[in-house]
């Protein structure tokens, strides 16, 4: 009697702590990663002078002017494009640990912003036979200086860098936090 009531006393404690543990719902986190649309991880503000020098009517003098302007770039990881079958779950269930291997996006730059307030005309100087700098034209200097951004692949390659940094050490504390305790993540190879 007393060997049957031991062991009932053990399955009802195993019962017991089977049901408290906590349980980790692979498709709810994975959901909650599908869902994010864009996991922004880096924002840089980047500040940028540009300038232009007309001398095109050399003979009736020239006209120069000079623009500096602040550009708010943020990067990060389109999570739309993660797909959850590149999830890989595993279980120790004698040592206790769970181990996830998942294949995230390669990171992409989702904004450039440059707000009117942030240009500043800090030079112009234009001869006396000549027009001044209309708006378009004022517009489209400073157009070309965010192409200069947006073609800069020394700034373009530290900040997709750094995204990928973040987006790894966000990933990896979420599915810390979901009960993983490894946790192994690469990036999809470019097209």
């Amino acid at each position: 009697m007393k060997k049957m009531m031991r062991w009932l006393t053990m399955v009802a404690a195993t019962v017991l702590l089977a049901s408290c543990c906590k349980t980790v719902d692979e498709s709810a986190w994975q959901q909650k990663m599908k869902q994010a649309a864009e996991l922004g991880t880096v924002q840089y503000t980047v500040q940028k002078v540009v300038s232009n020098n007309d001398e095109s009517w050399k003979i009736f003098g020239d006209r120069k002017i000079l623009f500096s302007f602040k550009a708010v770039i943020k990067a990060g990881i389109d999570m739309e494009k993660f797909d959850p079958k590149s999830v890989r779950v595993s279980e120790n269930k004698r040592k206790g640990t769970k181990k996830v291997s998942l294949e995230l996006p390669q990171p992409k730059i989702f904004t450039y912003n440059i707000r009117p307030e942030d240009v500043k005309l800090l030079y112009s100087e234009v001869s006396l036979l000549r027009t001044e700098y209309s708006n378009k034209e004022r517009d489209e200097i400073v157009a070309k200086g965010l192409w200069e951004l947006k073609t800069d692949k020394e700034l373009t390659a530290m900040i997709l860098r750094d995204a990928r940094l973040n987006a790894e050490s966000f990933v990896e504390m979420l599915l810390r936090r979901n009960g993983f305790t490894n946790v192994e993540i690469t990036f999809k190879e470019e097209d």
